[in-house]
């Protein structure tokens, strides 16, 4: 695995920040090279290589602003999404953010797989959040408030190695695949 990868990376709070710079030491340790582009301004795809890594956070049950920007200039090239959101990644809310994500990067590219993990939520919001009245739809009720303070603890070290190995392993199918010609422009590698 000598050929290096383009990394795209977008953090409004650090969380992804944390987890892909975990990931990316550990797989460099791994013989994986990288080209990390940290909330650029990418002006065409012809800077961007084949296979790409997208480091996302959450935004409103979809991928962030800078993300969707940067996806604009990628076409059909093969993405693997790595993102951070404030709910469990395990949830049947993680499971359809991880369903959109993958289809807003399928528009024009091949999605080889999308990984979420649980980032902090940002204090303020979960102050606020306590205060609204029970019937708003934001309200925090007590398993929500646990949810809050839960996602403070992320992402850790845990949380890196998960995303590393599933890194590793989508890097390893794509190498597998690389000579693979898909046929009538379908993806070859589903998620």
């Amino acid at each position: 695995m000598n050929d290096k990868i383009f990394v795209y990376l977008s953090s409004l709070t650090g969380n992804t920040e944390k987890l892909a710079k975990g990931v990316l030491e550990n797989l460099s340790r791994k013989n994986c090279s990288f080209s990390l582009h940290d909330n650029e301004f990418i002006t065409s795809s012809g800077e961007i290589g084949e296979l790409v890594i997208l480091f996302f956070w959450c935004r409103r049950g979809n991928i962030d602003s800078a993300s969707r920007v940067f996806l604009e200039h990628c076409k059909n090239k093969k993405i693997i999404a790595v993102g951070t959101m404030g709910g469990y990644p395990d949830s049947e809310y993680g499971s359809k953010v991880k369903d959109v994500v993958f289809q807003v990067i399928s528009e024009n590219n091949i999605c080889m797989g999308v990984f979420l993990s649980q980032g902090k939520i940002d204090i303020q919001r979960t102050e606020y959040r306590k205060t609204l009245p029970p019937e708003h739809p934001h309200y925090l009720d007590e398993e929500g408030i646990r949810r809050h303070e839960e996602s403070q603890k992320h992402p850790d070290q845990t949380d890196i190695e998960r995303a590393g190995t599933f890194l590793e392993k989508k890097i390893m199918e794509y190498k597998a695949v690389s000579e693979v010609i898909c046929v009538d422009r379908e993806p070859c590698i589903k998620k």
